[in-house]
């Protein structure tokens, strides 16, 4: 087979037009395609880095939250019990005061009782002295002269 120079010039030209043809059909447009696909995947990977990094800082302040949250439940629950502790200490002590307000009234009502039981006792005793001793002397008294009489006797007995 001979080589001609035209045939070679033909076939230089042919695959120049068609790689001119090629290029602006299909390898530009291929091109652009895969960069564009290229820039979407880098923006993707650097959008994905960028939601990671956000969500490890979101997990980090959660995770102080929880951590706060549960200090602050310990100080709530220390504090709520400190106050019972208060309430129940001041329940106490106004028990306390209350009993011996009772007790201390009680003594008071005794003693009055007491001291009228005596009065009775004395006023009883008179009216017998004073009824055993008219008996006994069979004559009548004028009042004051029997109230001294009696008054004499009880300081004898000791009532």
């Amino acid at each position: 087979m001979e080589i001609s120079i035209p045939v070679i010039v033909v076939t230089i030209m042919n695959t120049l037009v068609l790689y001119f043809f090629l290029k602006k059909k299909f390898f530009v447009p291929v091109t652009d395609f895969m960069n564009e696909r290229k820039n979407k995947i880098e923006n993707d990977i650097n959008n994905a880095q960028l939601q990671l990094a956000e969500s490890e800082k979101l997990k980090k302040e959660y995770k102080e939250k929880l951590m706060n949250a549960d200090d602050e439940g310990k100080k709530i629950i220390h504090s709520h019990k400190l106050k019972a502790e208060e309430i129940s200490e001041d329940i106490i002590l106004k028990a306390k005061k209350e009993a011996e307000l009772i007790i201390e009234r009680a003594k008071i009502d005794s003693e009055r009782e007491k001291e009228r039981a005596k009065d009775e006792i004395k006023n009883e005793i008179i009216n017998l002295s004073i009824m055993t001793a008219s008996k006994l002397i069979n004559e009548e008294l004028d009042l004051n002269k029997h109230h001294e009489l009696i008054k004499d006797f009880i300081e004898k007995v000791g009532v």
